[in-house]
């Protein structure tokens, strides 16, 4: 029976988490903390051959901790003594 628009039995509840993905995420936050020191030591390493090397590795690492803000462009029109504000959200290239 091929599947139909509005079909109930369909899949999981909407909201409900992905078990396998949260289990994922677990162990990696695991396999990380515990692996802080030997990655302190390994970033040096590196950075003693390719500094640069070395800093974009702790780049790639801080998205995973640091969120990535939207870039947004702001266009002020003072009118009066009122200040319109608009903010447009720029595409991240």
């Amino acid at each position: 029976m091929p599947f139909e628009k509005g079909n109930q039995l369909a899949g999981s509840r909407k909201g409900v988490p992905n078990k396998a993905s949260h289990e994922i995420r677990e162990a990696f936050e695991m396999l990380m903390t515990d692996n802080l020191d030997n990655m302190k030591r390994w970033l040096s390493d590196v950075a003693i051959e390719d500094p640069e090397r070395a800093l974009n590795i702790m780049i790639k690492m801080a998205e995973f901790i640091v969120p990535k803000l939207q870039r947004t462009e702001v266009k002020a029109e003072v009118t009066d003594k009122s200040i319109v504000i608009n903010l447009i959200p720029k595409q991240i290239e």
